[in-house]
């Protein structure tokens, strides 16, 4: 499986754990815990798979520092706001990610063939 098409599998499992944790009602209890904890999981996996192919280099040391930095982001944009006791602040982003994330899974590959479409160096 390709990397972006991986993240973005990521991504819309770990949204959808937060969505239904969200229509459970959040709480403490063991159940909502859980969801939360594997959703966050998942959409960090999510988020540092995706920065790695943001890098088009060999070099591993690179896609690892960019991936650790878009999973980072992606924690921080999650927690900086939290309010308290609020089951659809974690909702929120779970549908964004869904949204996100599907869309990844049904767009077409563009440019498989690896040239570009269009341009002076096209021909």
């Amino acid at each position: 499986m390709p990397p972006a098409k991986l993240a973005a599998a990521a991504a819309l499992l770990g949204g959808l754990l937060w969505v239904v944790r969200a229509l459970l009602g959040g709480g403490s209890d063991p159940l909502a815990g859980t969801l939360f904890l594997i959703g966050l999981a998942l959409l960090l996996v999510g988020a540092a798979v995706f920065g790695t192919t943001l890098v088009r280099s060999d070099a591993v040391a690179m896609r690892v520092t960019v991936g650790l930095a878009a999973g980072l982001l992606a924690l921080s944009l999650t927690e900086a706001f939290r309010p308290a006791d609020t089951p659809w602040y974690d909702g929120g982003w779970g549908v964004l990610a869904v949204l996100l994330g599907g869309l990844g899974l049904v767009r077409g590959r563009r440019g498989a063939s690896g040239r570009p479409g269009a341009g002076a160096h096209s021909r």
